[in-house]
């Protein structure tokens, strides 16, 4: 039975991968791939252009921005260098590069290729990032089986915001596999693996970056070592590649973006308070210019107040140190606090999600009722889009604040149910 199963799993999963591949050929060859300000990957594209090119420090990637609406939300000038590149590739006005100018080095290999041609090819890595990020997830869980992988595959691949990272050509998936690989390295005490894979993390969105907070609490001074080393490593290839410019520009854009924007795009609960505070979601003619001051400063505070609190909680409840619960946890924080999380990045939602039906059915949480209930609605709200799509169809103001906010608000409830409800108890290795 055992040789029977795993057979007819990698048959079905050939097929599926099989399937996949062909549905990104026809695409490319039928030059399919949307090439508008719409998806994200153009940016990313001209940005890796402009590293690749003859003397890269000389060529900027950011460009100021004298508003946090603009920072976020708008499009560079179309009489600058960096639309010049993306015209000359058949691409039209792209929004602001907000990544590290690492990223934009590392990203130097696709755009050496013709646009079409490197955005398969990046599609086609993120779906195998991806695959191998649900294989991690379920080792952590204690729950790798072929059944369960094959499972989670289809149905991770239906997974909504898997599904807008693939569209719009984003990193969510190299999120999940960067950080799902992390835990699993820490876990084994493999402190330089570890630390390399959340370091790339936090180049891909700079939140990982609160992992901190955990190793410090437990005290892993090696893999803080680590981290800093390849922190230090990569900001350094950056400077070294691209120069000081880049890098001050780029702290400039951070300091523009750390008050986020209300709206319909931000899932965190910055946008959640920020669109409460207006009490209704605003469209971008709407969205002041800049974030009012006192609001920005109640979000940071809160973001602050939360973070601590759960490392209080995390060292006072998790005494025996299982670093996954710890990470897993954390997951959920990274995007919750964060100034700005897009929709796509709650791909890293998976890992908790999967923690807790796969726990949950090993017998690790109390008043298993009511966590199948939130696993059940956390899981139905973050992988549809229901309720974004009846909030465009809704005037009231504050209905639609609430069907925005119904994914930072139910990855709230997940959070407080890792916390309160998880029994942490030593571990099973198998």
């Amino acid at each position: 039975m055992g040789r029977w199963l795993t057979s007819a799993v990698v048959v079905l999963l050939v097929i599926f991968a099989a399937n996949q591949f062909a549905t990104e050929w026809e695409a490319f060859r039928s030059s399919a791939y949307p090439t508008g300000s719409a998806i994200d990957f153009p940016h990313y594209y001209v940005a890796a252009k402009l590293a690749g090119s003859a003397h890269p420090s000389q060529h900027p990637l950011y460009y100021a921005t004298r508003e946090n609406k603009e920072a976020v939300l708008d499009r560079i000038a179309p009489d600058t260098e960096w639309n010049q590149v993306a015209h000359q590739n058949g691409l039209g006005d792209t929004l602001h590069f907000s990544a590290p100018p690492i990223v934009a080095t590392l990203l130097v290999p696709l755009g050496r290729l013709p646009y079409q041609l490197a955005f398969m090819v990046w599609r086609v890595l993120t779906d195998l990032f991806f695959f191998l990020a649900i294989w991690i997830c379920l080792k952590l869980c204690q729950a790798l089986s072929p059944a369960t992988l094959l499972i989670c595959t289809l149905a991770g691949f239906a997974f909504q915001p898997f599904a807008l990272t693939l569209e719009k050509g984003q990193f969510g998936a190299l999120l999940l596999l960067t950080w799902s690989a992390g835990v699993l390295f820490a876990e084994k005490k493999q402190d330089v693996l570890s630390a390399l894979m959340l370091a790339l993390a936090t180049i891909v969105k700079l939140t990982p970056l609160l992992a901190i907070g955990v190793f410090l609490v437990r005290r892993r001074w090696k893999w803080l070592a680590f981290y800093a080393l390849w922190m230090v490593l990569l900001m350094g290839i950056g400077v070294w590649h691209l120069g000081w410019q880049n890098h001050r520009l780029y702290l400039s854009k951070l300091s523009t973006l750390s008050c986020g924007v209300p709206g319909p795009y931000n899932y965190s609960l910055c946008g959640l308070v920020q669109n409460t505070y207006y009490r209704t979601i605003l469209s971008y003619s709407q969205t002041p210019a800049q974030t009012p001051s006192g609001l920005c400063v109640f979000n940071k505070a809160l973001g602050f107040a939360i973070y601590l609190i759960v490392l209080w909680f995390l060292r006072s409840k998790n005494r025996r140190g299982d670093i996954v619960w710890d990470m897993v946890v954390m997951s959920l924080i990274t995007l919750l606090i964060s100034p700005f999380t897009w929709r796509h990045y709650y791909v890293l939602e998976i890992l908790p999600l999967m923690f807790v039906w796969f726990l949950l059915k090993a017998g690790r949480f109390s008043r298993p009722a009511w966590v199948l209930t939130v696993a059940i609605i956390c899981t139905l709200v973050a992988g549809t889009r229901y309720p974004d799509y009846l909030q465009n169809h809704l005037t009231n103001g504050p209905m639609r604040v609430l069907l925005v906010g119904a994914l930072p608000i139910s990855a709230l409830i997940l959070m407080a149910t890792l916390l309160f409800a998880y029994n942490t108890e030593p571990r099973l290795h198998g």
